[in-house]
């Protein structure tokens, strides 16, 4: 929606889409991740009890993925 210039920052994303500006950030910023470690959180998903992925779970194995 920034990019298209449908809204003209990322606090305006936030107000529209109802979460802070803080979120939008983070959300954008994991489009910036390398793909090598893009794909180690793939390979997570068979250990994993859910096909829902979250920040908090991933905690436990960023360290795993930074070795």
């Amino acid at each position: 929606m920034i990019d298209s210039g449908e809204v003209k920052n990322q606090a305006e994303l936030a107000k529209i889409k109802g979460i802070s500006r803080a979120r939008v950030t983070q959300i954008l910023n994991l489009l910036k991740l390398k793909h090598s470690i893009i794909q180690e959180i793939i390979k997570l998903e068979d250990p994993l009890r859910s096909k829902i992925i979250t920040e908090r779970m991933l905690r436990s194995h960023v360290d795993k993925l930074f070795q």
